[in-house]
């Protein structure tokens, strides 16, 4: 499966660096159906960025709630979340993040990665909100809305 998947974002990849800026209505509509059938959110994401750019058009930036940087623990500022939100993180030595509501109980495991790396995870969570962050080395997390 992750062969045929690849292989899809290559032609696709090929097919929308192909293009020239001056795509006509029916050449747009047969790269978004394209697109549309990737079943992994963040590379359709990436593959419409890119068509965006093709034609001119500025991708939005995400909105970025907070971001955080350290090595060791810390707790954060409780954070208020009006919608669905997402946390990236990187890590020199692996990683334990905790969410806790603004009255200090713990609700649950947003991550755990034993290993140096990137990852994230999606919250559609609403409310006021702290994280726990523990690692062995540096670290940084970034925050965004989702919409």
């Amino acid at each position: 499966m992750k062969k045929v998947t690849l292989l899809m974002i290559f032609i696709l990849l090929f097919s929308i660096n192909i293009l020239a800026g001056d795509l006509s209505k029916e050449e747009i509509i047969i790269e978004m159906k394209k697109i549309t059938v990737i079943t992994n959110r963040d590379i359709r994401l990436e593959m419409y960025d890119i068509l965006s750019g093709k034609l001119g058009l500025k991708v939005a930036d995400d909105t970025i709630i907070n971001e955080f940087s350290g090595s060791g623990s810390k707790t954060t500022r409780p954070f208020n979340f009006k919608t669905a939100w997402e946390v990236f993180w990187e890590s020199e030595q692996g990683i334990q993040i905790s969410l806790y509501d603004k009255e200090g109980n713990f609700i649950e495991s947003v991550a755990s990665q034993m290993e140096p790396g990137k990852g994230n995870s999606y919250n559609p969570r609403k409310g006021t909100f702290c994280l726990n962050i523990f690692s062995m080395g540096d670290w940084k997390i970034k925050i965004i809305v989702v919409e």
